[in-house]
């Protein structure tokens, strides 16, 4: 039986990545911290059972051990060697835990969770794990324009926020240290990831869900129903022709799993990005045609912030304020490396539809059923 070794495991990708290889046989060690008054372990179980909002499977939980650390700890806070938790050395972990916060309140404190806990993980583990698999982002590309290759890295761009400074910043790092301990390292890059093809779930706030919490609160606002006007005009500071990379989650970890585990990834970089994103004029109007407001709103894209916004707007911008350098981004990411070991890579995507936009909808309002009943 194979083992792995996941940081991150009761987040989005981690936990997904967790089924998966426990749905393939492996053992599985999830390393990470109690939040809010609820252990890891809580967390963990909670996360799996979230992915189709129903219990996981008990059968695959005696393979999945949880491990209480802090990576921000140079010793990752464990209170026994980690040789006596994890034996044998032929493990691959798979680094997923980082601070996704696009501008935090304390960037220094989002670096030494990025940056620093990474190198500690890897410090600490370099002894238990035959490789590394590092999951970073598309946006190390930062501001660039064109095509991004996967091996590029530093050249010398600007970057949108502090997440994706310390992310470019991490790989330098980690990609030195183990070099310098010998570890073989797969680093894989997604870009922006949005809710589940099959159920329209996330379990963070997506882009996706973005969009569809604008039209919510203003229907709510102004208490009309699905199908009825909204407003006369929303101007949307986005180019219609754009192609915002989003990824749905789902094809995202199937690829991050296989690319992990294949040998012939050690020493590359692999780009997780949607091969035929669409453009914002697209996928705003099927989010328009899911609520029936096509046609009974006028949606018009402008090169810049209105300058006079109207309530409707002002809602539209909060929302979106985070996305907007990825809304109207201009660079496209080469998927050469990922598609040499995944042949089929590209039929994974499907587009975004009709059907998969209600999904997310229908998901965006049992969640807010759910918080208000709470």
């Amino acid at each position: 039986m194979r083992t792995a070794i996941v940081t991150g495991a009761s987040g989005f990708i981690g936990s997904r990545l967790v089924h998966q290889l426990l749905m393939r046989g492996w053992s599985v060690h999830a390393l990470g911290r109690s939040k809010s008054g609820k252990s890891y372990e809580d967390r963990v179980e909670a996360a799996l059972d979230d992915i189709d909002g129903r219990p996981i499977e008990p059968s695959l939980l005696p393979e999945l051990r949880c491990h209480e650390v802090g990576i921000c700890d140079s010793d990752l806070g464990l209170s026994r060697p980690i040789s006596e938790i994890l034996p044998g050395t032929d493990a691959v972990l798979f680094h997923v835990a980082g601070d996704t916060r696009f501008n935090p309140t304390d960037p220094e404190a989002q670096r030494r969770v990025n940056i620093g806990g990474s190198l500690n993980v890897m410090r600490a583990l370099q002894d238990s794990v035959a490789s590394v698999v590092h999951v970073s982002t598309a946006y190390v590309a930062g501001d660039r324009q064109g095509l991004v290759l996967e091996s590029d890295l530093d050249e010398g761009q600007g970057f949108c926020n502090c997440y994706e400074k310390s992310k470019s910043d991490a790989e330098i790092e980690i990609t030195d240290l183990c070099a310098e301990s010998g570890l073989p390292l797969t680093i894989v890059r997604p870009s922006i990831i949005t809710n589940d093809t099959a159920t329209g779930r996330s379990s963070t706030f997506t882009h996706l869900n973005a969009i569809v919490e604008v039209i919510s609160r203003i229907q709510k606002h102004y208490g009309i129903a699905d199908g009825e006007v909204v407003s006369e005009e929303i101007r949307i500071p986005a180019d219609p022709e754009s192609r915002p990379n989003l990824a749905p989650i789902d094809p995202i970890v199937d690829s991050l799993l296989e690319i992990g585990i294949d040998e012939r990834g050690a020493g590359k970089t692999f780009h997780l990005s949607h091969p035929d994103p669409q453009p914002n004029s697209e996928v705003v109007a099927l989010a328009a045609d899911a609520f029936g407001v096509r046609d009974k709103v006028e949606l018009s894209f402008v090169s810049a912030v209105p300058e006079d916004p109207t309530w409707t707007e002002r809602m539209l911008l909060r929302s979106l304020k985070p996305y907007l350098p990825y809304l109207n981004g201009a660079c496209t990411f080469d998927l050469t490396n990922t598609r040499s070991l995944i042949p089929d890579y590209d039929s994974r995507f499907p587009p975004i539809t009709l059907d998969y936009m209600v999904k997310v909808i229908e998901f965006q309002r049992h969640m807010g059923e759910e918080g208000e009943q709470a």
